[in-house]
């Protein structure tokens, strides 16, 4: 059985409205070359992370022999469940609380999960692919 965990529509959102918001910000100081310049790279990044999000909003699916993370820009990579050493959850204490990170290790590479990037919570998440790489 495969399962998806996609971007959430809500943080594309945001990312669409702050990347309009950083380009009225850049309208606004266009008589100031240094600002503008801060301002429309803040819209052309955000607005690229938006659009990534758009096109290619699964960043982590299951299949019956492993797991497919996005890697880069529009990128994926297969990973087999022999070749991941650990899925763990990597939780720091904050200024403001906790923040928790889904964490698949493969030895060599670490891949990085917020809540925000897969629309659920990092530890039911962790307990879903555990139980998928056991097959229970």
């Amino acid at each position: 059985m495969s399962r998806t965990w996609r971007v959430p529509r809500p943080v594309i959102a945001a990312k669409l409205a702050g990347t309009a918001a950083f380009a009225l910000v850049a309208l606004w100081f266009s008589h100031d070359p240094s600002r503008l310049v801060v301002a429309a790279l803040a819209a052309l990044l955000l607005g690229a992370y938006a659009v990534r999000d758009l096109a290619s909003p699964v960043t982590l699916a299951t299949t019956a022999d492993g797991v497919i993370v996005r890697r880069g820009f529009f990128g994926q990579r297969k990973l087999l469940w022999s070749q991941i050493e650990r899925i763990r959850i990597d939780s720091r204490r904050r200024l403001a609380g906790r923040s928790n990170l889904l964490e698949i290790d493969t030895g060599t590479t670490i891949y990085l999960f917020s809540r925000y990037e897969i629309g659920a919570d990092p530890s039911d998440v962790a307990d879903e692919l555990r139980s998928a790489r056991t097959g229970h």
